[in-house]
């Protein structure tokens, strides 16, 4: 029997039905917890219709503004509204270029609790990026040489997988989708009742062959 997973997008927000939804709001840095605004972008719908599917419940929390851009404060309140959460994995399709210990500290929590955090990184990895430079995050990046949606590993003791980048929509693709592809296979894994571990062993049996 399949199992009940529930997995947290951190995102722009999707326009169909998902087990819960909210959005992120910051005034005068105070971090406020509101309804959804407009879905005004692609980029949630792309990323939340790549891992919804059945016995998966999207908590779906919206963090980009009208001008797709977001901030850390928008991420750290996300993160915390998850804490009480029952969540088994938290899927982020973004990434700050600065480390911020709050964020940090949250992201320890998680991993502490067993939950699994994926966030993107950049293609060949030559600047960190938070939160996926966090110890125990599972990083993903885009990776052209999958033919197919199947994840595969680049640097195993480095939590370091890659994905196909490609989605339906042209403007949508990269790394953002790479997250996607994993955390839905990651799922489709959990749902059967395996661990994390042989899980990311099971990927790391997949190795890409770069053409010569």
């Amino acid at each position: 029997m399949s199992k009940e997973i529930y997995v947290a997008l951190i995102d722009s927000g999707c326009s169909f039905e998902t087990y819960e939804k909210i959005a992120i709001d910051v005034e005068n840095n105070e971090i406020k917890i509101e309804k959804q605004k407009d879905i005004n972008f692609e980029h949630g719908n792309v990323i939340g219709n790549i891992i919804r599917d059945k016995n998966i419940n999207i908590y779906d929390i919206q963090v980009f503004d009208k001008n797709l851009s977001t901030t850390p404060n928008h991420i750290f309140g996300a993160l915390n509204y998850l804490k009480d959460k029952k969540v088994d994995v938290i899927s982020m399709s973004l990434g700050l270029k600065t480390n911020y210990k709050e964020i940090e500290e949250l992201i320890n929590e998680f991993i502490k609790k067993g939950v699994v955090i994926v966030s993107s990184f950049p293609r060949r990895g030559e600047d960190l990026v938070y939160p996926a430079s966090y110890s125990g995050v599972i990083k993903v990046t885009s990776e052209g040489m999958c033919k197919d949606d199947k994840v595969v590993v680049l640097e195993k003791e480095k939590l370091f997988f890659g994905a196909n980048p490609f989605s339906s929509v042209k403007n949508v693709a990269g790394s953002s989708v790479a997250v996607a592809k994993f955390t839905k296979e990651f799922c489709f894994y959990l749902k059967k009742g395996l661990k994390k571990e042989e899980i990311l062993e099971e990927f790391s049996k997949r190795i890409v062959n770069e053409p010569k």
